[in-house]
């Protein structure tokens, strides 16, 4: 089943309690908490913030870390601890701090290796990693990205990956990065951003219709979050959630 949700990310000025008041008006299922501003690690907030969901009929369906490979497993044992407080199901990290392409052979033998101890970390406690795509790391390209499905394949804790529409790819280019990691897929952020050479622009969602509509051929089950609205309006996640909620309910 899909479910919707929110990124806890795309409204940083509010607190817990008005994210979560916002999310069960907007008539969504589940917050993604992000590990910046929100629940952050040793911040102490997770089981509070776990209470103040739970109190509006929210799930928690994952923890945004920060964490990026190369920083430690002691590093990420904080981001775990922060994703069990918070009885998160998934904790996203971050595949590195550059660029795929600027990464060395053995550069990223070794991030791999550190991605595989830490998947193994957390799945022993009961919560799947998942990689972002994301510019600056090894999820910034299509190519990199299907290597890394191979090179972290076979096991039960093999890592699971997000996929969100890049801004500066065409529709099919998008669909094709969402299929490549069909097989493993675990949530997705949603989002329409159009792209010029001097800003990234936010629109409504409504005008991501088409690629949404298209992604829904792929995912089934999880959760789709809304990430980011035009000019951080609350009224414009109240217009984005009800698009959302109708093109998945229509797909029944």
């Amino acid at each position: 089943m899909l479910k919707t949700g929110l990124v806890s990310i795309t409204f940083r000025n509010k607190t817990v309690k008005e994210i979560c008041a916002l999310c069960e008006k907007a008539h969504l299922s589940a917050v993604e908490w992000g590990g910046d501003i929100h629940v952050p690690p040793k911040g102490g907030k997770a089981r509070e913030t776990l209470e103040l969901t739970r109190d509006h009929g929210l799930l928690v369906s994952s923890y945004g870390s920060y964490f990026r490979l190369g920083e430690g497993m002691d590093a990420f044992q904080y981001n775990l601890d922060e994703a069990c407080a918070l009885s998160a199901p998934i904790i996203r990290i971050w595949g590195g701090k550059k660029g795929s392409k600027d990464f060395t052979e053995d550069e990223r033998k070794y991030a791999v290796d550190e991605l595989m101890k830490v998947s193994e970390k957390a799945y022993a406690a009961g919560v799947q990693v998942t990689l972002e795509y994301h510019p600056f790391s090894l999820t910034d390209d299509r190519e990199s990205v299907k290597r890394l499905l191979k090179e972290t394949e076979g096991e039960a804790y093999s890592p699971m990956f997000y996929w969100q529409p890049r801004w500066d790819w065409g529709e099919e280019e998008s669909l094709k990065a969402l299929e490549d990691v069909q097989s493993r897929l675990s949530h997705v952020h949603i989002f329409k951003w159009v792209h010029t050479p001097t800003a990234i622009i936010r629109k409504p969602l409504e005008e991501g219709a088409s690629l949404i509509k298209r992604a829904l051929d792929v995912k089934k089950d999880g959760y789709m979050l809304i990430e980011f609205v035009k000019d951080d309006m609350d009224e414009m996640l109240l217009k984005d959630a009800e698009t959302l909620n109708r093109l998945i309910d229509g797909r029944k």
